[in-house]
């Protein structure tokens, strides 16, 4: 059976688009971390430069689809480069911009040929770069944390062969050209479509396998949810996982907790009043200055999109009271340096476990509501709610 150029393509288009649509799905499903989302990209790199390929096939006038298929080829093997790089904890950035600069060269190469460059345009520099950044790939597979997985052998056989590959495909092109019986028997497009299936199918798994083991590492998806801005403030889904976490801790410990909340009473009033960069401005500092003057050891977090809470553990001889206020007078007193014409009515207000139970969500809602309240009235009592 003989196949043509047309039929191999678009055989190999379905693969590709096959696998990266399975491999979306669970790169989506994991929350993946940065090396999974950088084989996504790969593949959703593979399936734009199978996608260019078969339009320009249907319409040979579109030479520019040849042009971007070839970056967008580059692209998918030096994706796979990168989150090798990144699987072993190391910066992208630079490779990164490595990258760009291979992409950018490939799709120049193919535009200068022209309409007339038909399928080959800029065939040197593509081949090139897909061999540069499969051996890369490869050598990156042989090191540090990946190196230690068992399935990274199975990438490094794909990304070995890809080398080999393009090497020897540059080397004909060069020497025989595309026309000769060697190149059309070896190395023409519809070798490179069988060959494409075969070693995207392995990649895909090796790829799959080694993100659930780098997710396994680190963490469940609670645990990759944790973060935080740049003044150390967590946001509120982490804040509640971890809030829930130090509050089972504390029962089973007979420890008590206190969750502070605090919210800026006026802050609209004041972006109408004065411009919303000042009240941005404050916004800001409000977050800061509740890190900065919060107990060493207290969580900071979101209790929503205008208040904050602060939550620690407590002792008999805590004095959350006066935790509370010193912290109201320094936040304020940051607020009034900032030297606005209105420094907005800061709240705190105070949830205590033995009062609530160690329910952190309850703890969290009734400190936020004291808080509002004291906003609003400017009644500084620090009470117990």
């Amino acid at each position: 059976m003989n196949l043509d150029v047309l039929t191999m393509q678009a055989a190999a288009t379905l693969v590709i688009v096959a696998a990266t649509v399975m491999y979306l799905l669970d790169t989506l499903m994991l929350k993946d971390g940065l090396p999974g989302r950088l084989w996504a990209s790969a593949y959703l790199s593979g399936t734009f430069s199978a996608t260019c390929y078969l339009a320009w096939l249907l319409l040979p006038d579109v030479y520019i689809a040849v042009a971007v298929g070839n970056g967008a080829f580059v692209a998918a093997t030096g994706f796979i480069w990168l989150g090798c790089v990144a699987f072993n904890g190391r910066a992208v950035r630079r490779g990164a911009l490595v990258l760009s600069a291979a992409v950018f060269v490939t799709v120049v190469a193919a535009l200068a040929a022209g309409p007339e460059g038909g399928s080959w345009a800029g065939a040197v520099p593509f081949f090139l770069g897909n061999a540069l950044f499969a051996a890369t790939g490869a050598v990156e597979t042989r090191r540090d944390a990946i190196a230690r997985r068992w399935s990274s052998s199975g990438l490094t056989v794909v990304l070995a062969v890809e080398t080999v590959w393009f090497v020897a495909r540059t080397a004909v092109f060069i020497w025989l050209g595309p026309d000769s019986d060697l190149f059309r028997n070896a190395f023409d497009t519809r070798v490179s479509a069988l060959l494409t299936i075969s070693l995207l199918i392995a990649a895909v798994v090796v790829t799959s396998v080694l993100r659930a083991n780098e997710s396994a590492l680190r963490g469940t998806a609670g645990t990759r949810r944790l973060s935080v801005d740049a003044n150390g403030v967590l946001f509120r889904e982490s804040f509640e996982a971890t809030l829930g976490i130090i509050c089972a801790r504390a029962q089973a410990a007979c420890e008590g907790v206190c969750v502070l909340g605090i919210r800026i009473d006026d802050l609209k009033r004041v972006a109408v009043a004065f411009g919303p960069d000042d009240a941005e401005r404050m916004a800001l500092e409000v977050r800061a200055s509740v890190r900065r003057h919060a107990p060493t050891m207290a969580l900071v977090g979101e209790a929503d999109a205008a208040g904050l809470a602060v939550a620690f553990t407590t002792t008999p001889t805590t004095d959350v009271r006066r935790a509370a206020r010193v912290l109201h007078e320094r936040v304020v007193a940051d607020l009034a340096r900032l030297g606005a014409a209105v420094v907005p009515a800061v709240g705190v207000g105070m949830a205590l476990a033995a009062d609530h139970g160690y329910d952190s969500a309850a703890l969290t809602s009734r400190a936020d509501e004291a808080a509002a309240r004291a906003a609003a009235t400017g009644e500084q009592a620090f009470g117990l709610v």
